[in-house]
């Protein structure tokens, strides 16, 4: 993909792009296409293989699981992040709401590049991972106060002797 200075521009100002130099930037690119999807599309779906990473260039999607909205999202909006680290199967559901330009970064090109050793590859995991991070702390700790308010004491230790478990 021919690499353009608004792109670059685009990209450099995500979370996942932090700390990447210009030519970093620019490397991702060149393993990125541009693609489109249209008003009702389901760009992925939850359960199906994860072979990707999106990034909303330019309109709005939803992310729904089981049915459920849980976000609406916009420009400049990653998705499929999971995916592009190993994850097997799509956690969600993800539905353009308008007409959308996206950029995709296929899971098999990125990890090629990780295993190479790809400063550019390298820099990207690392900040998907302190988003995610930071994602399932917020997660935790809703999910432990609901439990707190609606469930027992015993189901609460269950359940953190579930997330202590890392052994998966």
């Amino acid at each position: 993909m021919a690499t353009s200075a608004p792109m670059l521009k685009k990209l450099s100002a995500l979370p996942m792009c932090q700390g990447l130099s210009a030519a970093q930037t620019a490397e991702l690119v060149e393993i990125a296409e541009e693609t489109t999807a249209k008003k009702g599309a389901t760009l992925f779906a939850e359960e199906s293989a994860g072979d990707a990473l999106y990034v909303v260039l330019e309109g709005q999607v939803e992310v729904s699981k089981r049915g459920a909205s849980l976000a609406k999202l916009g420009e400049g909006s990653v998705l499929g992040e999971m995916s592009l680290l190993g994850g097997e199967m799509r956690s969600a559901t993800v539905t353009a709401l308008s007409e959308c330009k996206l950029l995709r970064i296929s899971t098999e090109r990125f990890q090629k590049r990780l295993a190479a050793d790809n400063l550019a590859a390298l820099k990207v995991t690392h900040n998907l991972a302190q988003v995610m991070s930071r994602r399932l702390a917020v997660i935790n700790d809703k999910l432990v106060e609901s439990l707190g308010k609606t469930k027992k004491k015993e189901e609460l230790a269950d359940f953190g002797r579930i997330l202590n478990n890392w052994s998966f």
